[in-house]
């Protein structure tokens, strides 16, 4: 890749960053359910994304990660101010759409086209997923979302003096490193060659993602947190 597209893509990642972090917040602002229906179109927009490849400082990642990390940061925020029983339903409402989205996504791959349709072959390619790969996406995001929640709660009961963007940082590392692990296990284990090396090329892109959002999210906060509803 030539300076000019790896300078590109810098750009637009750090621009996601800014627009993940802010629209967070912005839900935030507008209450429980918004921020629960911005949790579940974060989750199947990092699934739907996962398929494309991009090359971020050098090394090979995908396009998604930076929603995967933006779900983690709005369930924080979620429980930051609605408590647990509200994460656990936000977690449950984006399982649900999640596998709700599995099954439609069939079913519509499975009507026939008709003579003048041409969305049909990328239809099929983007929808088209192995068992394997759909269960393993499913069961990490219930493990990594529920790994989260209990870790904020955890740093936010024993490090109560320390800013919730900083508890978020840190349990958004922990569960990301997880997130990198167990999928790669579930769904690559087996396929692909070099897995360790793919963890852990996925886990710095991830943990450069979540140092990015970081001073984002500070500003969306002094910016949104004034005319909370």
């Amino acid at each position: 890749m030539n300076g000019v597209w790896a300078m590109k893509n810098l750009l637009l990642f750090l621009g996601s960053c800014a627009v993940v972090s802010g629209f967070a917040w912005y839900f935030w602002r507008l209450g429980q359910s918004a921020l629960t229906a911005w949790i579940a179109l974060l989750s199947l927009l990092a699934n739907l994304f996962v398929l494309k490849q991009i090359e971020l400082f050098g090394f090979n990642a995908t396009a998604s990660d930076i929603f995967s990390v933006g779900n983690l940061l709005a369930l924080n925020l979620l429980q930051e101010k609605y408590g647990r029983q509200a994460t656990q339903h936000a977690i449950w409402a984006s399982l649900s759409c999640l596998l709700f989205f599995v099954i439609i996504s069939q079913i519509h791959l499975l009507y026939e086209p008709s003579l003048h349709d041409q969305s049909q072959t990328a239809y099929q390619l983007l929808l088209t997923a192995s068992p394997r790969t759909m269960l393993a996406s499913l069961v990490t995001f219930l493990i990594v979302d529920q790994f989260d929640s209990r870790a904020y709660r955890t740093f936010r009961q024993r490090l109560p003096n320390i800013s919730m963007i900083w508890i978020s940082g840190a349990t958004m590392c922990l569960s990301q490193l997880l997130d990198t692990v167990l999928f790669s296990l579930l769904g690559l284990y087996g396929i692909v060659g070099a897995l360790i090396e793919i963890i852990l090329i996925s886990c710095l892109i991830k943990l450069i993602t979540i140092a990015n959002i970081m001073p984002w999210s500070y500003i969306s906060q002094r910016i949104f947190k004034k005319h909370a509803v």
